[in-house]
């Protein structure tokens, strides 16, 4: 089996020991955390890559709790403006491996001014986890390519930690709730490849638009990443409405100019106005994919996400599921194999 796909298929059962773990080993631990991000004048959420987009559930997490001194910021910016560097702030650092080249320099230059940081990392002994003030370790089987399990497990340990603010024990409702959604995964995920193995314009499409709202925002820029990194192809992130307001002209254009450009939908906050956009959208370029809850969605392809009582943050967990099968799709129709690289000198394992 291909190692991507062989990872996104360990990804559902990865979740459920990093929830147990959680929840149960490392729950003083994360009870600890918690207080002490609760109690920071201030929390810079940094990382890059693939760990930067695995923060930004965590980020709109503790926005949604009411938190307005938390600020999401990529490592390589902090580092160029040492002089913004604030004392009052607590520094979390996210990274699978702790060495990349920005966030272990990072961590030892907190360390040099003896400001506090925490970092979640899968390698427990690496330079940011051995530099940083607090440490979490984040137990999934490490990825043999790209970031998939690292993706979501970080995302998991982030979003937990985010759901201990104010409390002492983990939401049962919520824990419940997780291992519904992992189990959802685990059950439907050879059903869901099938599902990208049909759509019959893949290996054509020149690049894709990926459109969403809000928080579905951030899922698509983790969906660029995984699309451009597995399969090489381009995809553009830009909000439902915004795309209203000029690249629309990109899809009516479609007629007249050589590039294939397939739209992608990622439904979140639906309303009049985003039915309309998107009406539009397939009117103009037929051959489009649909992510989301409504069966009479206009679409080429449509791929239903199940209603599972997680607020939006919590089910990007399930949605990641979907966009990097998809990559991987892509990459098989476009004679690619997933995993391929022509540079490896910026991976770090």
């Amino acid at each position: 089996m291909n190692p991507i796909l062989e990872n996104i298929y360990e990804q559902p059962a990865e979740l459920h020991r990093v929830l147990d773990d959680l929840i149960g080993p490392k729950l003083g631990q994360l009870r600890e955390f918690s207080r002490i991000v609760d109690l920071a004048g201030e929390v810079v959420l940094t990382s890059m890559g693939s760990a930067f987009y695995s923060l930004m559930p965590m980020y709109e997490a503790m926005l949604a709790r009411g938190m307005r001194n938390v600020s999401l910021i990529e490592t390589a910016e902090l580092i160029r403006h040492p002089e913004r560097l604030s004392g009052n702030a607590l520094y979390v650092l996210m990274s699978r491996s702790g060495e990349s080249r920005e966030v272990a320099d990072f961590s030892r230059m907190l360390s040099d001014r003896q400001l506090s940081s925490m970092c979640i990392s899968m390698t427990p002994d690496s330079t940011m986890a051995s530099t940083c003030t607090y440490s979490l370790h984040d137990i999934a089987s490490y990825d043999k390519i790209v970031c998939i399990k690292a993706y979501s497990s970080m995302a998991l340990c982030g979003l937990m930690l985010a759901s201990m603010l104010g409390r002492t024990t983990p939401d049962p409702k919520l824990v419940d709730k997780l291992k519904h959604l992992f189990d959802w995964m685990e059950a439907h995920k050879r059903d869901l490849l099938r599902g990208f193995e049909d759509i019959d314009f893949l290996a054509s499409t020149g690049s894709f638009y990926l459109l969403s709202r809000s928080q579905g925002i951030n899922m698509m820029r983790s969906a660029s990443l995984w699309i451009e990194e597995t399969a090489k192809v381009p995809a553009n992130v830009m909000s439902l409405d915004n795309f209203y307001h000029g690249p629309m002209e990109i899809i009516r254009a479609q007629k007249i100019t050589k590039t294939a450009t397939t739209p992608v939908l990622l439904d979140a906050c639906p309303d009049g106005r985003s039915r309309m956009i998107w009406r539009r959208i397939n009117d103009a370029a037929p051959s489009s994919l649909y992510f989301g809850a409504d069966p009479s969605a206009p679409a080429a392809f449509r791929f239903l996400l199940p209603e599972l009582g997680l607020d939006a943050s919590w089910m990007m967990l399930g949605q990641a599921l979907h966009f990097q099968l998809l990559s991987y799709q892509v990459a098989l129709c476009r004679g690619i194999e997933p995993g391929m690289f022509f540079d490896e000198g910026w991976v770090v394992t």
